[in-house]
């Protein structure tokens, strides 16, 4: 499956450095993440197929997880790929997800750029908190609407964190890194499943994103002036206050 939305693992090509590069970077906030886990019930929210939920859950075995996503395919992916004693998959929509208990720790990497409300998903998020909990999120401090299609916002470390403050948290530790574009078969017009790595005609959906919002194309200049051919991302772990 080769997707600029999904990565699964098992699937990826192992001759592939890029792909399994991207990889590596998701990997790492899930590591990051994982040594900050705190209490015995811990939710994964937009877990994808499960390979970073499995991860909290193998580094992590005296907590329960709980992965949510609302993909039935990508969560069956996970029941079939990832299995361990305490760890479970439930199919839901991040936004309205209630849970049969409060959480001390939900982990929400690269999720919150992909909802119509940013504000609705982090005050269910603390809705879902036990005492004292806290949450660890992530998305791209970078422009990413004009190369991929399933972003719907922008943000800034600024604007990341008064997203949170909205709900009583703040940052307390934060984790930046750095993914430098890939230029192989930016215009390619191939199929997904005929792609040979996840980035393969991202360069098309960026000109047809111009030709409809020119002015997008300043955010994207000044974003490469300042951060060269790169995107960032930034984890925090946020915490009542």
């Amino acid at each position: 499956m080769h997707s600029i939305e999904r990565i699964y693992p098992k699937d990826l090509n192992p001759q592939n450095p890029d792909d399994h590069a991207t990889l590596a970077i998701h990997m790492q906030r899930y590591e990051f993440a994982s040594g900050l886990l705190s209490g015995s019930h811990v939710l994964d929210m937009a877990c994808g197929c499960g390979y970073g939920t499995a991860l909290l859950a193998e580094q992590n075995p005296d907590k329960t997880v709980i992965g949510v996503d609302i993909d039935p395919d990508a969560i069956a992916y996970a029941q079939q790929h990832y299995r361990l004693s305490n760890l479970s998959y439930v199919c839901a929509n991040a936004e309205t997800f209630a849970g049969d208990q409060a959480f001390d720790t939900i982990v929400s990497l690269e999720t919150i750029e992909h909802l119509p409300s940013p504000a609705r998903l982090v005050a269910n998020y603390s809705r879902l908190l036990a005492s004292g909990g806290q949450v660890i999120a992530s998305v791209p401090i970078t422009p990413t609407l004009d190369g991929n299609p399933h972003h719907l916002h922008d943000f800034s470390k600024g604007s990341f964190a008064r997203l949170f403050r909205s709900q009583g948290l703040r940052s307390v530790k934060e984790f930046e890194q750095i993914q430098w574009w890939q230029f192989k078969g930016l215009f390619s017009k191939k199929a997904d499943h005929q792609k040979q790595h996840r980035s393969e005609g991202v360069g098309n959906a960026v000109l047809q994103y111009y030709r409809r919002h020119p002015f997008y194309l300043l955010a994207r200049l000044g974003s490469m002036l300042r951060y060269g051919f790169s995107n960032r991302y930034l984890t925090c772990q946020f915490k009542a206050q």
